[in-house]
């Protein structure tokens, strides 16, 4: 799978990820403004390089993967009263976390 494919997709999930959660009557959960805005930075930042710049992407690709996986572990272990996402949620940014960081650690 080409590392560039997989950062491009991963980055625009963030930035909609980040921008559903302003939208009030979804109810996908809870999560403070500087989360959010964490998000949509990081789904610009991954968008960004893998447009244009081939050398940054494979590290850019590892480095957000493993962002995400320490995302979801913090949504399911760690019990902070400003987030509320289910815990298939949480479950599933590990999972894509893993699975990005590893596309991006292959040569």
């Amino acid at each position: 799978m080409n590392k560039k494919t997989v950062l491009l997709v991963v980055g625009i999930l963030i930035i909609a990820m980040g921008v559903l959660v302003l939208v009030p009557n979804l109810s996908m959960g809870t999560e403070p403004l500087w989360h959010t805005i964490a998000k949509i930075a990081l789904g610009v930042v991954s968008v960004f390089i893998a447009l244009t710049s081939s050398r940054a992407v494979r590290t850019t690709t590892i480095v957000v993967g493993v962002i995400l996986a320490l995302m979801g572990l913090m949504g399911l272990f760690l019990n902070i009263s400003s987030f509320s996402a289910p815990v298939w949620h949480s479950i599933a940014v590990v999972l894509l976390g893993v699975f990005v960081a590893v596309v991006g650690s292959r040569k």
